[in-house]
């Protein structure tokens, strides 16, 4: 094939020719590859052929750089014209990118030059407010000027990073910038954090203090002041810890030291961390988690008012009202859900008497807070009036206290007629009735009534209830047993007898000595009054009753059973050998006139009748700043204050 001037690129066809050529003869064992060849060479004289009917190239199109191109028909012309439309905009892209890139950086400087004069300005003010602290001779002025100018500070740092937060990029090609970008904002707002952290450093000053503080006490208020605030800067420079040392005015400027900030028994709890705060510390709390070794008694409770005591040194009534409810609201519904559990009852009795005497004791008010040590008046509240809410509480203890008796009068039901009337707990005396109805052996005796006391009684004293709240409860129990089993003597003639008076006389006598033991009719409290009735009834069996001359010692003996009740007894009263008479009607004539008629008087007694419970209140030695909150409670989310 020769090169010809109409053919473009004729020799380089040739070529690929010729070695094909030379391919062919070096494999001539393959057929394969020799067929190969043949399509090869066919495509070859085809593509040859194509460009000779296409004749001489038509007008070229010069593009940028003087360049020409030659387009081989029609179509390629106009897409070449389309390229090369596009590349120009392209162009226009990539400038206009490259203009807003360098504006970028130019504001990135900027705002970099700003940071710097700000951190600079940030020193000035640390220098210029502790040489203030030092100078002041008022410690309320002090901590207004400081709060004034971390305020101005604070304003202009939320700007940049408002301004920061606005800087979009458009392009890829700015990530590096953007980067950079969130460096610098992540520094400013490091820096919000530390402002933040010198103010909580800023320790609260009473008017009190400032009133009725000498000289002298107010200098040491500002070096302790001094001491805090500049542990505080150190705190945010990233320095270390250094011993405590009370500064001199000459070390003062030069020297900082570190003192840990004081913790003033607060837990500020944030909005909406309620329902958390229900939860882990009222619904689902585990008693062990506060009633281990080394707890201190009630800590539920006093979490509790720590939690609205610094919603009120915040002076913040919706988050007092709102953790207030919250909190009655989560012991209602666990009480509820739990009343036949005597262990549960008396863990939130015992709390709910704490977190009620903490709103009285701290309550402000003159009559509790005069009663108070200073150190005890740190703790009061300063801006609300929750009186309001101490009778809800109140309430709520009562319902507490009615549940725990209830469930001790349920255990204490069954034991009562088989164990203290029928039982024969004295060996040797024969007290059943020939008349009368033969008694099951059922296995109860006085000694489990005394166990159950017992329990309870343990039950109480191991969450510290008061002993006024404790003796109270032992007496509306002791006042249960009294009428169950006056009811149930006056019901019933076969064990109304002489024999059987001594008997219940004796089984009393033990339950009455077990209260002794434990010292609970000490002080003339009447624990033991409530057992008179059914203690006077058995004596009434044993005296002697067979003439009008042994009455007027009956109605002396007999002061506490009404005319009704002596009459029923006496009537059922029978012989317990046949050289004893019934009582003769004498006697019982001269018993109704000469004892008083009772008003309203009635022949049973009520045993569910509950005596209203009457709350004592003593100045408590509480120093809240000892309360700590066991890791059990998962309580991190409440921040000491």
């Amino acid at each position: 094939i020769r090169r010809s001037d109409t053919a473009v690129n004729e020799e380089d066809e040739t070529d690929n020719f010729s070695s094909f050529e030379t391919e062919s003869i070096d494999q001539s064992n393959s057929e394969q590859m020799q067929e190969e060849l043949r399509v090869k060479l066919d495509l070859a004289y085809k593509t040859i052929a194509e460009l000779k009917e296409a004749g001489p190239p038509t007008s070229p199109i010069v593009v940028n750089g003087g360049d020409k191109i030659y387009p081989v028909d029609e179509n390629e012309r106009k897409r070449l014209e389309e390229i090369i439309i596009e590349n120009v905009e392209l162009k226009e892209n990539l400038d206009r990118m490259t203009d807003e890139l360098m504006d970028a950086i130019d504001e990135q400087t900027l705002m970099r030059t700003k940071y710097e004069q700000m951190e600079l300005k940030l020193a000035n003010v640390k220098e210029s407010l502790l040489r203030e602290i030092i100078n002041t001779r008022n410690p309320r002025q002090a901590q207004d000027k400081i709060r004034s100018h971390l305020d101005s500070l604070r304003v202009e740092l939320f700007s940049d990073v408002a301004k920061f937060n606005k800087h979009n990029i458009k392009t890829e090609e700015d990530a590096v910038l953007q980067s950079k970008v969130e460096v610098l904002a992540g520094e400013n707002i490091k820096l919000l954090d530390d402002i933040n952290r010198l103010q909580n450093a800023i320790p609260f000053i009473s008017d009190d203090e400032i009133e009725t503080s000498s000289r002298k006490t107010m200098v040491d208020h500002k070096n302790d002041f001094f001491i805090a605030y500049g542990s505080s800067l150190i705190r945010a420079e990233g320095g270390n810890p250094v011993s405590e040392k009370k500064l001199t005015r000459q070390e003062s400027l030069s020297t900082i030291r570190q003192r840990k900030q004081e913790f003033r028994g607060m837990f500020a709890c944030k909005k909406g961390d309620d329902s958390k705060l229900v939860k882990r510390l009222i619904t689902q709390l585990k008693t062990e988690h506060v009633t281990g070794p080394g707890c201190m008694t009630g800590l539920t409770a006093h979490i509790m008012f720590m939690c609205v005591r610094y919603a009120d040194h915040c002076n913040d009534e919706g988050r007092i009202q709102e953790l207030l409810t919250a909190i009655i609201s989560g012991i209602t519904s666990v009480t509820r859900k739990q009343s036949r559990d005597a262990v549960i009852s008396t863990f939130w009795l015992t709390n709910c008497l704490t977190l009620l005497h903490d709103l009285t004791q701290f309550s402000g008010e003159e009559l509790y807070h005069n009663r108070l040590t200073p150190g005890m008046r740190e703790f009061a509240l300063k801006n609300y009036d929750l009186s309001d809410y101490r009778p809800l509480l109140s309430d709520q203890c009562i319902n507490i206290y009615h549940t725990i008796v209830k469930t001790a009068q349920d255990e204490l039901q069954p034991m009562l007629i088989p164990g203290m009337l029928e039982h024969d707990s004295i060996p040797g005396m024969n007290t059943s009735f020939s008349g009368g109805r033969k008694h099951a052996d059922k296995g109860y005796d006085t000694g489990m009534i005394v166990n159950r006391l017992q329990f309870y009684l343990q039950l109480l004293n191991s969450q510290s209830i008061s002993i006024n709240i404790v003796r109270q409860f032992i007496g509306q129990l002791l006042y249960f047993i009294n009428a169950t089993l006056l009811n149930n003597l006056i019901l019933r003639k076969d064990l109304c007898h002489w024999s059987k008076g001594i008997q219940i006389r004796y089984n009393l006598s033990q339950v009455e000595q077990w209260v002794r033991e434990q010292g609970l009719d000490l002080d003339d409290s009447g624990v033991l009054t409530a057992l008179s009735e059914i203690r006077q009834a058995s004596q009434l069996l044993q005296m002697n009753k067979g003439s009008v001359d042994n009455a007027a010692a009956i109605v002396e003996t007999c002061y506490s059973l009404n005319t009704m009740q002596l009459q029923k007894l006496l009537m059922l009263y029978s012989p317990s050998s046949e050289f004893e008479e019934r009582v003769p009607q004498e006697v019982i004539k001269y018993i109704l006139n000469h004892k008083p008629i009772e008003t309203g008087a009635k022949l049973m007694m009520d045993p569910n009748k509950l005596h209203a419970l009457k709350f004592s209140y003593e100045t408590r030695d509480i120093d809240f700043t000892m309360v700590s909150l066991p890791p059990g409670l998962k309580l991190e989310f409440l921040e000491k204050y």
